[in-house]
């Protein structure tokens, strides 16, 4: 009898001993998936706001525009030239980084040209070094330095080619490449400069950067001048407003105010040889 009572004992705690080993690994088993799930969930939602679609929250996306640099654009449309320091190596380097991606763009009647979306993120992968740039009151060095004055240079002539400027804006302190109240600053997931081409015909740019002179040609497909076509810049107190006129009509304005940097802020590396002017 006592060896039968000994043989149930010892079957009931075997039997209670795998019933606790089972409930801790289910235990296991669940907390495992559940702190992997939330690990991978948190990681890839973050991911997605903070980059991936960071820019659409900023601005329209609009279809890629492609190069043409094949195709027949006959008529020079407009033109615009400003200059650098080329001996400023990482500002050149940023300039002619950007140039690259812009010459032989073929921008389609109704098409809308973005820099940022054609230039691109500004990142040390995609080439570009540190320049100035304008932080707050002062100039400090920063990623992609110098584009400012690619994105001005074409503003300058897509208003001479008579195009819709859609967006554009002024830099926060005074910049010395083009006039006051002619600059068109970009900055990534902040700020573009756009516009719209409504000539009727397929526009195709053309733009270098080369020993100090940046240049940006328009070429058209058809003929597409204006007629009597002038750009001109008034101040009135702190504010410089650009207007251009087109055969007696303006239609276009836009007005700018800028501050000026700290005094122990140098704009050196800005400094052209002259300031900017149609070719």
């Amino acid at each position: 009898m006592k060896k039968i009572l000994s043989v149930i004992t010892v079957a009931v705690l075997l039997s209670a001993m795998l019933v606790s080993c089972k409930q801790n690994a289910d235990v296991t088993r669940q907390d495992t998936t559940e702190s992997t799930t939330v690990t991978t969930t948190t990681a890839t939602t973050t991911e997605d706001i903070s980059t991936t679609f960071e820019e659409a929250h900023t601005y329209k996306i609009y279809p890629a525009l492609q190069k043409d640099p094949d195709g027949s654009y006959p008529y020079e449309a407009s033109s615009f030239t400003t200059y650098y320091q080329p001996s400023n190596e990482t500002r050149t380097t940023n300039i002619q980084n950007a140039v690259s991606r812009l010459d032989d763009l073929c921008i389609p009647d109704g098409a809308t040209f973005s820099f940022n979306q054609t230039v691109g993120k500004r990142t040390v992968l995609a080439g570009y070094e540190e320049a100035k740039i304008v932080k707050g009151d002062e100039f400090v060095d920063g990623l992609g330095g110098g584009i400012c004055q690619v994105s001005s240079t074409i503003f300058q002539a897509a208003l001479r080619a008579n195009l819709d400027i859609t967006v554009r804006a002024c830099h926060s302190l005074e910049i010395s490449y083009v006039p006051l109240g002619a600059d068109a600053t970009v900055q990534w997931n902040s700020q573009d400069f756009q516009f719209k081409n409504d000539s009727g015909s397929d526009l195709r740019l053309s733009v270098y950067a080369s020993d100090g002179k940046l240049n940006c040609t328009i070429y058209a497909q058809d003929d597409i001048a204006p007629g009597d076509l002038s750009v001109d810049i008034s101040k009135s107190g702190e504010t410089y407003t650009l207007t251009r006129t087109v055969n007696g009509t303006v239609n276009y304005s836009t007005s700018s105010k800028y501050q000026k940097p700290k005094e122990t802020t140098t704009k050196e590396d800005l400094k052209p040889s002259p300031l900017g002017h149609p070719s």
